[in-house]
């Protein structure tokens, strides 16, 4: 509850689609908890920027950031901030990977992370969970999915199915 109450800064420094994640939920939070409406939470958003290229960008392009809601700001801003085409980059990482002999846990946790840093672009970067429980099974090592398949784990929600197959793999640990 505390932390969402303090204005969230974005220092100097590199940033890339991770840190942009995480600035944005910061933000979305903090408007949230203080209970602002678009107009009065930009001020402080744009205050808690130390990051000199982007201090320089809300300078010259202040007018018409003053007009604009948190959502549109931020998108804005990733377009400015992020090298073009990095959703694709994030997309094929997510894509290009295999669970090999790390626990199936770990492995759908750094997946669906990188998902999670495409839902704020266009849909077509971002897996649904049909489509990422397709990559997992596809993807995963040979001896968790003959296990899955024998075990025949009932179609519903991807987190139950995650779930499941969580604990399969920790048997085949066991073994």
């Amino acid at each position: 509850g505390h932390q969402a109450k303090r204005m969230p800064m974005l220092t100097k420094g590199r940033m890339d689609d991770y840190v942009f994640q995480q600035w944005t939920i910061a933000c979305q939070r903090f408007q949230k908890h203080l209970g602002k409406k678009d107009s009065e939470i930009m001020l402080f958003v744009v205050d808690g920027i130390l990051e000199p290229r982007f201090i320089a960008w809300n300078h010259t392009n202040r007018s018409r950031i003053d007009s604009m809601t948190l959502k549109q700001y931020l998108h804005e801003l990733q377009r400015f901030a992020l090298p073009r085409h990095w959703q694709t980059k994030v997309h094929d990482t997510i894509l290009g990977s295999y669970q090999g002999n790390t626990a199936f846990a770990d492995w759908v946790v750094v997946l669906q992370n990188l998902n999670a840093q495409l839902e704020n672009t266009r849909l077509e970067h971002t897996l649904s969970d049909t489509s990422l429980k397709a990559h997992l099974e596809s993807h995963m090592h040979p001896d968790l999915c003959w296990k899955v398949d024998y075990k025949r784990i009932p179609i519903g929600e991807l987190a139950d199915w995650i779930t499941e197959v969580v604990e399969l793999d920790e048997e085949l640990a066991k073994e």
